[in-house]
């Protein structure tokens, strides 16, 4: 599994990483456009992200308008709905109004709150079908 974990803060990038140890391929983005550089470029590589874990609160371009501007850019290139990339936003903000944000306008396939535990980052990957390596 290929996945870019985006999000403007260090630690929480390399937190993710370490949860994610040997289960995955894991790129770090610091904010919304470098995400989306390093999309567009792995997807031009015929080798694109299985899994974005996508914090909503960073400078510059929020979680959910870089969700947003991914999924055009999948539509603009006429992938299948179930070929897309699994959107897995991560949030300290546990209220309703990001969940459904995060689910309607982003399309997320999840939503955590964080700090995230191995367990449930496990349990998300497990129902998303991204449990095996590439």
């Amino acid at each position: 599994m290929k996945c870019l974990i985006i999000d403007d803060d260090e630690f929480s990038r390399e937190f993710v990483t370490t949860l994610l140890g040997g289960t995955a391929q894991c790129e770090e983005a610091s904010d919304g456009n470098e995400a989306l550089a390093k999309f567009t470029a792995a997807l031009e590589g015929d080798d694109p992200y299985d899994l974005l874990l996508l914090d909503i609160m960073m400078p510059k371009m929020n979680g959910h308008e870089t969700a947003r501007r991914i999924r055009a850019i999948e539509k603009e290139r006429g992938i299948d709905h179930g070929k897309r990339v699994k959107i897995v936003m991560l949030t300290s903000l546990n209220s309703p109004k990001d969940a459904m944000e995060s689910f309607c306008t982003a399309q997320s396939a999840a939503y955590l709150v964080k700090p995230v535990s191995k367990e449930k980052l496990a349990g998300v990957i497990s129902k998303l079908g991204l449990n095996r390596k590439r």
